[in-house]
């Protein structure tokens, strides 16, 4: 049975019956009854009827918060690393030229020419150019080629390291060695000159204070004659300057001049000690030669 059709055909049997009922009373009422009169029935019948109510679901829409911008974030500054502690460069001194393969008579000494404890070095030599140059060297610091005047027909060497200012209970590192060295010779003898680094770490020659080298001349002759030496007393030490002379080839005056030190780089004579010594003592030979350290330094 198919269920969709049910309502249709109970609509059918209701229109039947009010149909029969509507005849019935036409009858009655045309009878004219004595009997009371038969009300008139209505009989309805209502149509069931079934509402669906459609379910809505209303999913409300998404909304996406709005974005949140942040503020932009400012990087802090880059810290710079403090830069490392290194060692100060050492100073300019000039160009530095050294020995070549070829070069000859390379003579090297050593001494503490800057004052700091350590040993440095000079070095003297000729080029077949028959230039001739002294190098010095300060361990951990500044080099300094010096070239030197011609020597003529004689040599530039290196000798001996020396003192001309060194003074007890001076100050660290201002009790620096110097050193003496042959900057010419001639037939009387040899012109020594005197070297030592400044303040700033550069070697340099002694002036005399008057535009010229500073020179200690070591000379013999029959009646003239001159030296130096290396000389210490109640906690110093410097250089002197020797003289000899004599007229009669007896008697010899002899003269001992103590080398000052006026400016950094210039050397002067100083206090002269004149005497007398007889021809042939053994005191005369030191007057004709460079003494350090109780030997001569002469080559």
């Amino acid at each position: 049975m198919n269920p969709h059709r049910t309502p249709t055909r109970r609509r059918g049997v209701i229109a039947a019956t009010t149909v029969a009922l509507l005849a019935l009373a036409a009858c009655s009422s045309s009878k004219g009854s004595t009997a009371g009169s038969v009300p008139e029935t209505s009989a309805t019948v209502a149509e069931s009827t079934t509402t669906v109510l459609e379910t809505t679901t209303t999913v409300p829409e998404s909304t996406t918060a709005p974005e949140t911008t942040a503020p932009a974030t400012t990087a802090a500054p880059a810290t710079t690393a403090a830069p490392a502690t290194t060692a100060a460069p050492p100073p300019a001194c000039g160009a530095v030229t050294s020995p070549t393969a070829s070069a000859t008579s390379v003579t090297t000494i050593s001494g503490d020419w800057n004052g700091d404890g350590t040993l440095d070095q000079a070095t003297s030599w000729v080029e077949p150019s028959m230039d001739w140059y002294i190098l010095i060297e300060v361990t951990g610091g500044a080099a300094t080629t010096l070239a030197m005047p011609d020597p003529g027909i004689g040599f530039v060497r290196v000798l001996s390291r020396v003192d001309v200012d060194f003074s007890l209970g001076a100050p660290p590192g201002s009790n620096e060695d110097e050193f003496v060295a042959i900057v010419n010779s001639n037939a009387a003898g040899y012109n020594l000159g005197v070297f030592g680094v400044n303040h700033l770490g550069c070697g340099f020659q002694f002036d005399d204070g008057h535009g010229s080298d500073f020179i200690l001349p070591i000379h013999a002759s029959a009646a003239i004659t001159s030296g130096m030496r290396c000389e210490g007393a109640a906690g110093s030490q410097f250089i002197v300057r020797l003289e000899a002379s004599t007229s009669d080839g007896v008697t010899w005056g002899v003269m001992d001049v103590k080398i000052e030190r006026p400016a950094e780089q210039t050397l002067a004579d100083g206090v002269a000690i004149s005497a007398t010594v007889p021809a042939g003592s053994p005191v005369l030979a030191q007057y004709a030669d460079a003494t350090c350290g109780g030997g001569s330094i002469l080559p």
